[in-house]
């Protein structure tokens, strides 16, 4: 008799625990507002645009897309690896893309990572060319933790009470009658017993619970810490002797790990540091303080109007991780130093409240910058193109690399909960993109900007500049967006701004 019992409640806990995972389960839901990955590059003769649309929980799924530029491209694979270091050069089997029925330069897949910290997607390519490689920086963090639905949390909890409800009734009834000869009744000696049972095991099953939830909150509060430590670090700012910017990592972690200590130069400078006036974001500056002895940074103020001012300041660690530090300072008016050779801004027209500006930005001696653009939508990834012509609508033919680059690009949404610092092979830092490629700076080829490039390199990186210019990206959100456009001409670094509303 007892052995039909003990059958019937081990399918029902077996039923119980499918539809406990089964609950479990979610759909994966993109989360957007997220920094995805915008890059483009050449895997040997295959130019390829690479999109990594980063999940908003660690681990998840990253979904890649590869467009190619050509017919060769036969077959695409990809795969997850750290950035650098062992974990690097021993990747797992690679996943094979799947072609667009639709779209024949379309490759997609689905990727699954599984830790923070500096991460790359290596693409394997084969085609009429041969077989090639290229590997793409991806910051990997959580954005935030996912709440349960309470629906669900009230369904777990009535299943949960029920298997308590009916462990405790599965050993009650075994102390009870597995003594008991077949078709004989309990007396009241086996009911003691088994009631004595119920109670110890009701006794254990609420520590059980208790532990099970001291888990689960010390296991929230753990990842709850480890979402806070990839949000936009603090920095405090400050105005030191009337002209010097002392920029100083505030947040606890940054102090305690001296993280300021290990930095790697990305573009010849281990900070880039943008100031923008607000709310007209009208005053624009791309400087690059110096770290000093102590771990800040500082840098002498170029001649800069009063106002309030938001600070990003860009740097990237030794994993090649890339961290945006966030502050804000008033500043009066400053008469400043000139500016360094690399740093650039200036005074620019209030940005256009309803995003409504011109598709052209006239700069000094007539020279213009034209922006070639369709209406703009959110989470589309795609190449932000200018143009930038004399006077007389004749392309420009001295432009010069500018930091290594063709141009330099901000992007800042007017409520400055986006901002993104670009260049032409997309929004990975050229320091990540090294150490993704094997790079550790310690090639003896010619450096430029303080950065070793191998002659075999295949990233971005021109001796001479076109004055058509090209930059991956895709707006995380919808609302209106001030972009600076940095580039440099005649030994002269020019910015010019643009407004537009993205929907």
């Amino acid at each position: 008799m007892i052995v039909p019992r003990l059958r019937s409640a081990t399918r029902a806990l077996e039923l119980a625990s499918v539809l406990i995972l089964l609950c479990f389960v979610r759909p994966a839901c993109a989360h957007v507002g997220s920094p995805n990955v915008f890059y483009v590059g050449d895997a040997g003769p295959y130019h390829l645009f690479v999109t990594v649309m980063v999940p908003q929980v660690i681990p998840g799924i990253a979904e890649v897309e590869v467009r190619t530029s050509s017919n060769q491209v036969r077959e695409v694979s990809t795969v997850v690896t750290r950035l650098s270091g062992a974990g690097s050069r021993y990747a797992p089997v690679p996943d094979l893309a799947h072609r667009s029925p639709v779209d024949p330069h379309l490759f997609t897949s689905s990727v699954w990572l599984m830790e923070y910290g500096s991460l790359r997607i290596l693409l394997k390519v084969s085609g009429s060319g041969g077989n090639a490689e290229l590997s793409v920086p991806v910051a990997s963090f959580a954005r935030q933790s996912l709440p349960m639905p309470r629906w669900l949390g009230a369904l777990l909890l009535a299943m949960t009470a029920g298997l308590a409800v009916g462990a405790i009734s599965i050993v009650g009834a075994a102390a009870r009658d597995s003594r008991l000869p077949p078709g004989a009744t309990a007396d009241e000696r086996s009911r003691h017993r088994g009631r004595v049972a119920k109670a110890v095991t009701a006794v254990l099953v609420a520590g059980f619970f208790y532990l099970a939830f001291a888990w689960w909150d010390a296991d929230a509060l753990r990842h709850a810490r480890l979402t806070r430590l990839f949000k936009a670090p603090p920095v405090a700012v400050t105005l030191e002797e009337d002209s010097r910017l002392k920029l100083t990592a505030t947040d606890p972690v940054w102090v305690k790990y001296r993280l300021m200590d290990k930095l790697l130069p990305d573009h010849g400078h281990l900070m880039h540091l943008f100031l923008i006036r607000t709310p007209a974001f009208d005053r624009f500056w791309h400087l690059h303080p110096v770290r000093t002895e102590d771990g800040d940074f500082e840098v002498n103020l170029p001649p800069l109007d009063a106002g309030h001012y938001q600070v990003f300041a860009d740097v990237v660690d030794e994993s090649g991780f890339p961290w945006t530090l966030v502050g804000t300072i008033d500043l009066p008016q400053i008469k400043g130093a000139a500016l360094s050779p690399d740093d650039s801004g200036g005074s620019f027209a209030p940005r256009a409240e309803n995003g409504s500006g011109s598709a052209t930005d006239v700069l000094r001696d007539g020279m213009r910058v034209v922006w070639q653009h369709e209406p703009l939508e959110k989470n589309i990834p795609l190449n932000l193109r200018f143009s930038v012509e004399d006077a007389d609508g004749s392309p420009v033919r001295d432009m010069e690399p500018y930091m290594g680059m063709a141009a330099h690009l901000e992007i800042v949404r007017s409520d400055l909960s986006v901002f993104a610092h670009i260049h032409p092979s997309g929004s990975a830092p050229m320091a990540a993109v090294m150490l993704a490629n094997g790079e550790t700076g310690a090639s003896s080829a010619p450096s430029l900007h303080g950065m070793s490039m191998p002659n075999d390199s295949t990233m971005t990186m021109p001796a001479k500049v076109e004055p058509e210019l090209s930059m991956p990206y895709g707006f995380p959100k919808s609302g209106v967006y001030r972009i600076f456009v940095q580039f440099k001409r005649g030994n002269r670094i020019e910015t010019a701004v643009f407004d537009t509303q993205v929907h």
